[in-house]
């Protein structure tokens, strides 16, 4: 958990002060949400709990009233423990052990976005993000442990409504629901793509 706080602290930084460059060339907004995200496919057989320790953002321009691009980013951190049972080594041995998996995923997504109802009280929206996704993975069995930091293709497509605290106003509420296609060939982790779903605030820079 301090881990991704720290992340999310240099982030949040970083898009704030690329907003600030670029804020002369039009509206920027600061998208920031936390999320819940579900395993999915082979991901499932290495972690199947719903993990409530995510989130995501997103710094976009406007280049009109309905269409937003930029960049997202996010940290989302699964983590399941299994009952005590006997397991093959791969000397040939047998270990009667606790299991262990953990498995953090860091997007960063070039992303575009499309308002259906700019100025609305309640505005639809659709988007996409394309880019990479760094993976930190460790897996314990009993006291022996091993880790891995792997980076592959990342995709987000996603959908939500934007509610504005006032009618017309750049700032308010947004919810959104998305899937994260993150594939991953190393061991038994077969990929790491989950359905999310969050809450969160949009804000101007300027």
């Amino acid at each position: 958990m301090k881990t991704s706080y720290k992340i999310f602290a240099v982030l949040v930084v970083g898009l704030l002060a690329a907003g600030t460059a670029s804020a002369q060339y039009g509206r920027l907004n600061l998208n920031i949400n936390y999320s819940i995200n579900t395993p999915v496919g082979d991901f499932k057989d290495v972690v199947n709990k719903t993990s409530y320790r995510s989130w995501a953002a997103s710094l976009l321009y406007g280049i009109n009233d309905k269409i937003s691009v930029g960049l997202g980013t996010g940290f989302q951190d699964f983590y399941q423990k299994y009952p005590r049972q006997v397991y093959k080594l791969e000397d040939g041995g047998d270990i009667s052990a606790v299991l262990t998996n953990s498995v953090q995923t860091i997007p960063i997504l070039a992303q575009a976005q499309y308002n259906f109802t700019p100025g609305a009280v309640v505005q639809p929206y659709v988007g996409v993000g394309v880019g990479g996704n760094l993976i930190l993975y460790r897996q314990y069995l009993g006291e022996f442990g091993s880790s891995a930091t792997k980076f592959g293709f990342a995709a987000r497509p996603e959908a939500g409504v934007f509610i504005p605290f006032r009618k017309g106003g750049p700032a308010g509420i947004t919810v959104r629901a998305d899937y994260n296609y993150m594939p991953i060939d190393y061991n038994e982790l077969q990929g790491v793509s989950n359905w999310g779903a969050g809450v969160g605030v949009k804000f101007p820079l300027q």
